[in-house]
């Protein structure tokens, strides 16, 4: 029962933001559009991703509930479940075991069909590193047993704004292309793209999905080293979240941002004659 309302809502949700062809166009509908979509993609993988999952930085209670909050509002799940979820799929990457792998599962399954599997894919053990270290905190179990609020919230709130337009260009249209940018990751990054890292698995760059997801496409590098709070290593690789974590923590907001280690830097320059001086890095990048 659970699964078929999951997939009925995604589905809805998904076939509805065609409505954005059958309400008023304006440049204003479209900047609401990369607001919704870009605001909550950072949102993602900045919590549920770089920070719950991989700990690549740190930041007080109250931030990472907000954030979380952002996150959830995107309509993929709970932080927990899908931190948790995440881990698995490191461990396991392109063999069996993963949750979401093209190259295991098949394109569709890896890209949705997971997701919406809550027989297969729904409480995680309390072993778990995330469910054991973020757990304890009462807000964020709240936040993953009732994940549907907030983008039912945000769904209400757009509508009481602005009608049909605003929930459609605000809510329905950002809520899928963000679910495929995220997903695409999944699938897309470990089809299609460039291989910096001689990693165990199919993990690539590709820079497309790095735009839509917010940094995101840098997959090879991130599965070469998981913990960087950065997923683009160099200063050209577009990376969004990390442009917000760098200035999160020039106000108190993030600390111990962990950083791409210089052995790894060596390691790209020996693989593809990559020349950059590591510390010049932080120089070179706009935050």
């Amino acid at each position: 029962m659970k699964k078929k309302l999951t997939m009925s809502l995604f589905w809805l949700v998904q076939a509805s933001s065609l409505l954005v062809l059958f309400v008023p166009f304006s440049l204003g509908m479209v900047a609401m559009w990369a607001v919704s979509h870009f605001l909550r993609a950072i949102g993602l993988t900045l919590t549920y991703h770089r920070y719950f999952a991989h700990r690549a930085f740190k930041m007080g209670r109250v931030t990472q509930f907000v954030w979380a909050y952002i996150a959830a509002s995107a309509m993929q799940k709970g932080p927990l479940w899908w931190a948790g979820h995440h881990v698995t799929h490191h461990k396991f990457a392109d063999r069996e075991g993963d949750p979401h792998s093209p190259i295991i599962s098949g394109f569709y399954y890896a890209h949705v069909g997971w997701f919406l599997n809550d027989v297969r894919h729904d409480r995680l053990p309390e072993t778990n590193p995330v469910i054991r270290d973020f757990g304890k905190y009462p807000e964020l179990r709240l936040l993953d047993e009732f994940y549907w609020v907030p983008p039912l919230l945000l769904a209400i709130g757009l509508y009481v704004a602005g009608g049909l337009p605003w929930l459609a260009w605000g809510f329905l249209l950002p809520t899928t292309t963000l679910a495929h940018a995220t997903f695409a990751i999944n699938t897309i990054n470990h089809l299609y793209g460039s291989r910096r890292f001689d990693t165990v698995d199919e993990s690539r760059n590709n820079v497309i999905t790095a735009v839509f997801a917010a940094g995101e496409g840098w997959h090879n590098n991130h599965h070469r080293y998981q913990r960087s709070a950065r997923n683009g290593f160099y200063w050209w690789e577009v990376d969004p979240t990390w442009y917000v974590i760098k200035a999160m923590s020039l106000v108190g907001l993030a600390w111990d941002l962990q950083p791409v280690p210089e052995r790894i830097y060596r390691e790209a320059r020996e693989r593809t004659g990559t020349r950059i001086d590591p510390e010049k890095v932080e120089a070179q990048e706009p935050v």
